[in-house]
């Protein structure tokens, strides 16, 4: 494997991290706020949307 290669999977690998952090952090945010997290800030934490808006608060 060049070492561009390696560069670029490890730039991949980061920013899937950035990504899955901030949407770990708009979801927490707007869990705190009583609202509902954004469509792509759960798919970004792996939580399908259709399941978690099916959720009904009793």
């Amino acid at each position: 494997m060049s070492q561009m290669s390696r560069m670029r999977q490890f730039g991949s690998q980061i920013r899937s991290f950035t990504n899955t952090v901030s949407g770990a952090v708009a979801c927490a945010a707007a869990a705190e706020a009583g609202k509902r997290p954004s469509r792509a800030a759960l798919q970004s934490v792996g939580i399908d949307p259709e399941a978690f808006y099916g959720i009904k608060r009793g």
